[in-house]
């Protein structure tokens, strides 16, 4: 009889370690999933992130209304609204001054992460020209970037230049 226990309980083990094997498989396949969502919408955050500071580091004298568009089209909330009050004088100024700037993203990273908002700190560098006399200086920039989601694409809704 003792027997008949011993053998009736080995099937038992089995399926109970087969069981808990399964739900933890589960548990890695639905955490491996959320990780590799996480990833997709950062690379998103962080695109969308230089795209914008590109974008507001280039600005050319002869197409100056294009470029503020391009800074007005990467942008939402506040900085949207307060960077397209100064846009025409951003504008007359640019073209007054002969300004030439090309920027690019040197590096950049997701600092934090906040529901539909993420902030993101951007060192980039620019070349700048302009009537001034300044003939393809280089300039480097720190940013703290605030990402804000909107219509399922994320921009800049606040930008601060960091010391």
């Amino acid at each position: 009889m003792i027997k008949a226990v011993k053998t009736a309980a080995i099937p038992l083990v089995l399926v109970s370690i087969a069981v808990i094997f399964a739900v933890l498989a589960v548990f890695q396949f639905t955490g491996h999933r959320a990780a590799e969502a996480a990833r997709a919408e950062d690379a998103m955050i962080l695109g969308a992130a230089n795209s914008g500071v590109n974008a507001m580091l280039s600005v050319r004298e002869s197409s100056a209304a294009e470029d503020v568009r391009a800074v007005l089209d990467h942008s939402t909330g506040t900085f949207a609204k307060d960077f397209e009050a100064r846009s025409s004088s951003f504008v007359s100024v640019v073209q007054a001054a002969k300004v030439v700037t090309q920027g690019q993203v040197v590096a950049a990273g997701i600092e934090s992460r906040d529901g539909d908002s993420a902030t993101v700190i951007v060192a980039a560098s620019s070349t700048v020209s302009n009537a001034a006399g300044a003939a393809n200086e280089s300039r480097s920039w720190r940013l703290r970037v605030t990402m804000t989601e909107h219509e399922g694409t994320y921009k800049m809704s606040k930008v601060d230049f960091v010391a």
